[in-house]
């Protein structure tokens, strides 16, 4: 009865599928098998004609012979290979005269996943910069990276803690592209630049018809999109409450929900997290979830101050200006020795960042190939500016001290308490105003 289904004709059509495909008739003799099928499950050429049982014991394709019903995506182990199988019956005339499976490597549908996630979000889901691009030879910055290619060997949670523009997220693409899934996406957000529902959609992504301006389709989360590689949340401190109970889940079962969906979404990403501020703190204070901090905090990179590296600010110089010259018409040869004499007076409360700004400024404003202290006029304003507010800050707390001990008769221990500190923090406190 299934002569037609094994005519040349169709043997050529499955064959040119991807897919594995197995025939059998209503008395469960193989009919047609292709040349996948035989390569997934290991079967033999001389197959035709021969019951699928004594191939595969037990095979489910004689539940579809006896129910008549189709059986769609059923994840299967034979012969310790992780199978999707769909399985449907073979009618004529209202009665089931054969049945058809169709089989897919779980290896293959996850890597067609990976290309349609890649092709459907090209952009912003990759890392430029290697942990040998982050430039950098003193002592504290040599301890950074070789931690960092540490934690790049291993699957775990990072938290990255330093101050804004210490180059956090060029770590975390250095890290990513050291590991197992350099090959990945690295999908970066800042979650202090977005509203709270605007975080959550991005996030997680949406089903079609959740709110008003939804895509036609709904959308897929960054979680999503990063499967396979890694996520970094930058300003991790300013997040939710609420979403970082949504995060948490994420670590602990390795799945999301999108908005408004029932359906769940299993992601396989490594977590990176950075952040300017007191985590431990905020715990206390009851504004970060103390699990969650406990959680993302199982691998710890503290990046320093351009301040306590001020020995790689010459090459640090040297390099943003040869990336300058190019974007500037007006080409800069040196920086004199005045200049880098001022750059190490300097606090840079913006680090790195701050900088690369100041370069670019001197550069736009040089008027021949070596920038001298007439080029850095504002930079020696600013250092002024900042010496004139540490000496007000330093002749105010020390007048406040003064003014408390006279009030508390020298009493200390009610000092401290007015100015909310311990005694030990007094007594520092006194011994620099020489009190």
């Amino acid at each position: 009865m299934l002569r037609d289904y094994a005519s040349k004709e169709a043997q050529v059509i499955i064959d040119s599928s991807h897919d594995g495909v197995i025939v059998v008739d209503q008395e469960a003799r193989v009919t047609l098998v292709n040349k996948h099928a035989k390569e997934i499950l290991g079967l033999p050429d001389q197959i035709i004609g021969s019951k699928i049982t004594e191939f595969i014991p037990n095979s489910d394709l004689l539940r579809i012979l006896r129910t008549g019903k189709s059986e769609m995506g059923d994840i299967n182990t034979i012969f310790n290979r992780e199978l999707i199988i769909n399985r449907l019956p073979i009618m004529e005339e209202g009665k089931v005269v054969g049945a058809v499976s169709n089989i897919k490597h779980i290896d293959d549908i996850q890597k067609m996943e990976m290309k349609i996630r890649k092709k459907l979000h090209q952009s912003g889901l990759e890392a430029k910069h290697q942990l040998s691009d982050i430039i950098g030879t003193s002592n504290v910055m040599k301890e950074c990276k070789e931690l960092a290619e540490k934690f790049a060997k291993t699957d775990a949670t990072i938290m990255i803690t330093g101050g804004s523009g210490t180059g956090k997220e060029l770590f975390a693409q250095g890290i990513h592209l050291s590991s197992m899934r350099k090959k990945g996406p690295f999908v970066a957000i800042n979650c202090a630049a977005l509203p709270e529902s605007l975080l959550e959609s991005e996030l997680f992504g949406y089903e079609e018809g959740t709110f008003t301006g939804a895509i036609k389709g709904g959308k897929m989360g960054l979680f999503e999109l990063a499967h396979g590689g890694t996520i970094f949340l930058d300003e991790i401190g300013e997040m939710p409450l609420r979403i970082q109970s949504m995060l948490l889940r994420v670590l602990e079962e390795r799945e999301v929900r999108r908005i408004g969906g029932e359906k769940i979404i299993p992601v396989d990403v490594r977590i990176i997290v950075a952040t300017n501020r007191e985590l431990e703190q905020m715990t206390q204070e009851g504004t970060f979830r103390e699990d969650l901090y406990y959680r993302l905090n199982i691998l710890a990179l503290e990046l320093p101050a351009l301040q306590i590296r001020l020995s790689d600010i010459p090459e640090l110089v040297y390099s943003f200006l040869e990336e300058l010259n190019e974007k500037h018409p007006h080409r800069v040869a040196v920086f004199s020795d005045d200049v880098f004499s001022l750059f190490k007076q300097y606090e840079w409360p913006g680090n790195v960042r701050e900088l690369r700004n100041v370069v670019e400024r001197m550069v736009i404003l040089a008027e021949d190939d070596t920038i001298t202290l007439k080029d850095a006029k504002f930079l020696v304003e600013k250092l002024k500016n900042r010496v004139n507010e540490k000496k007000s800050k330093f002749e105010t707390e020390k007048s406040v001290i003064l003014s408390l001990l006279e009030e508390e008769q020298g009493n200390k221990t009610r000092v401290a308490e007015r100015l909310g500190v311990d005694r030990t923090t007094l007594w520092r406190r006194m011994k620099k105003y020489n009190l």
